[in-house]
């Protein structure tokens, strides 16, 4: 990808604060694009993608700042780590069912499932210049694992939703899925101490030993927008082979 020059191309993506979305944006500025970083609260790009009008609000932002979009990050998630879960029982593998909460189950659908979907909607429609998506999901999620059975149950989607929007908007807008392992974030890091049984046993089942690192994530997440242009619909795993 060192030889890929994105100057005058601009990028959106969503939860780029930090971790993944973070290492993206500085990949693809480094490539000479424009980013947009989303976050929650703070910057000149805030939106809180649970609320139904926020991901038209932060699109439009996005284009009369920059006059154009090019390439779309669908990497904001909502991980409500032991909200409804139990805090003993969060990380474990078959953990009991927990009391329903909907206001939570909603607000996490929002923003790990129906945000992506208007984004892309979205963009398609008032970004001419739109050629690629890349929707962020997980490994595990995909596999009906995980740390709450909200997160699963939103993320688990990503690999249909991108088979759905890469039919819809084709030929003019790719749509790829990039399902993440294990990968070592701040976010990971501040699960703390209880996180670390599940943290061995994933180490254990991962041929590559490690967890993966986010800038590994940016490289895959700049090829698929910017150096695969025959590569759409499909699901790419970056979990160090834990999924075998």
């Amino acid at each position: 990808m060192d030889s890929v020059d994105l100057h005058g191309k601009v990028a959106l993506i969503t939860g780029a604060r930090r971790g993944i979305g973070a290492a993206a944006a500085d990949a693809l500025e480094s490539l000479g694009a424009r980013v947009a970083r989303h976050q929650r609260q703070g910057g000149d790009f805030a939106a809180d993608l649970s609320q139904v009008d926020a991901a038209g609000d932060l699109l439009q932002r996005v284009l009369d700042r920059h006059g154009r979009l090019d390439y779309l990050v669908n990497n904001a998630a909502l991980t409500p780590l032991g909200a409804s879960e139990g805090a003993t029982a969060r990380f474990s593998t078959g953990a009991p069912a927990a009391p329903w909460d909907a206001a939570l189950f909603d607000q996490t659908l929002a923003v790990n499932l129906r945000a992506p979907l208007q984004l892309a909607l979205l963009a398609a429609e008032r970004a001419p210049m739109l050629s690629a998506i890349v929707n962020i999901g997980s490994g595990s999620a995909a596999r009906g694992d995980g740390s709450s059975s909200y997160y699963v149950l939103s993320k688990g989607t990503i690999p249909v939703l991108t088979e759905y929007l890469a039919r819809r908007l084709a030929p003019r807008v790719r749509v790829n899925a990039l399902l993440a392992g294990l990968i070592d974030t701040e976010e990971i890091a501040a699960r703390g101490p209880a996180f670390a049984p599940r943290r061995d046993e994933i180490m254990r089942r991962t041929p590559m030993g490690r967890m993966g690192r986010p800038e590994e994530m940016a490289e895959v997440i700049a090829f698929l927008l910017a150096g695969a242009g025959f590569i759409t619909g499909s699901t790419v795993t970056l979990d160090g082979g834990w999924h075998l």
